[in-house]
């Protein structure tokens, strides 16, 4: 391979996404590829790619001719302030490159990566508690069909979930892969009519506030809106999605509520493209400094 990489299937310990809100019952584990077209090759095929971003802001383009770019094409902006890589430990170098590898292991010998993939899941399967299931979230950074890439995988006896732009995804999973459609500034009124036929729940970004660095006092964290309303005008209770990563668990059908997350000028753009939703007027200044995961199910 000639790569220097990390393992393929990381303990959900490794991951700030999926260590909230953890429980002893699940053992949880995920792959993480590099975001977009990072490593050369685009994993998140709903997303414009970053390369294209870059070229356009450096032909001059402005960021809301790039917005409106992206969306005429169907395609969401997320990659150019995604959590993944403009935030948190996904901005360093030594979290990057492994990605990165791993990416490019995926794209350019699938088989031999399938093989220590596979290898990797039993492994972590092998390490169950008798009182324990297996978790495992496949894309956290990426949105590739592994339901048609390594359908061999979901043979292990695991409960696989991902959120996904892909809306001819859903209802196309086996069992065990539960899939969450993300709404986004890209999403379009075909992409509902696979949410509606598939019954599968959604998530929904707000730009509520998500401060967890620092001493505790200083920790802000929005609150959630109790609905929201499709364009289609259906009605989604609202779950708080920063309590748990596990959206196996959730009931169904809800809208999964999610802070935006990033730096300044990431969370400006998301802001300004619509990939975030305005929280209502009463709800903007309601904060707390106990981080979601530690507050009382509502």
């Amino acid at each position: 391979m000639g790569y220097r990489i990390a393992t393929i299937v990381q303990p959900g310990s490794n991951n700030t996404k999926i260590a909230h809100g953890s429980v002893k019952s699940v053992r949880a584990c995920g792959i993480s590829l590099a975001a977009s077209d990072s490593a050369g090759f685009n994993v998140c095929s709903r997303a414009l790619p970053k390369s294209k971003y870059r070229e356009l802001i450096s032909a001059g383009v402005t960021e809301q001719a790039i917005i409106n770019y992206a969306h005429s094409r169907g395609l969401s902006t997320c990659s150019i302030y995604c959590v993944t890589s403009e935030a948190g430990r996904g901005r360093f170098d030594a979290v990057r490159e492994p990605r990165e590898n791993l990416t490019r292991w995926y794209i350019e010998n699938r088989q031999e990566f399938k093989r220590h993939m596979l290898a990797e899941l039993w492994a972590e399967h092998g390490r169950l508690k008798s009182d324990q299931i297996m978790a495992c979230r496949p894309n956290i950074d990426s949105d590739v069909p592994w339901e048609r890439t390594f359908p061999e995988m979901f043979e292990i006896p695991c409960e696989f979930y991902d959120y996904t732009k892909v809306s001819k995804r859903l209802g196309k999973t086996p069992d065990n892969y539960h899939l969450t459609y993300s709404v986004n500034d890209g999403t379009t009124l075909d992409d509902w009519e696979y949410v509606y036929s598939s019954g599968c729940n959604i998530s929904v970004v707000y730009n509520s506030a998500w401060q967890p660095s620092g001493k505790q006092q200083y920790h802000k964290f929005g609150v959630m809106p109790t609905w929201y309303t499709d364009p289609f005008g259906k009605r989604w209770r609202v779950i708080d999605g920063d309590k748990s990563d596990f959206r196996f668990l959730d009931d169904n059908p809800v809208c999964v509520g999610l802070r935006l997350k990033g730096g300044i000028a990431e969370r400006a753009f998301a802001r300004l493209s619509g990939f975030a939703h305005n929280l209502p007027v009463r709800l903007r200044k309601m904060v707390t400094n106990i981080h979601p995961s530690f507050q009382e199910a509502a």
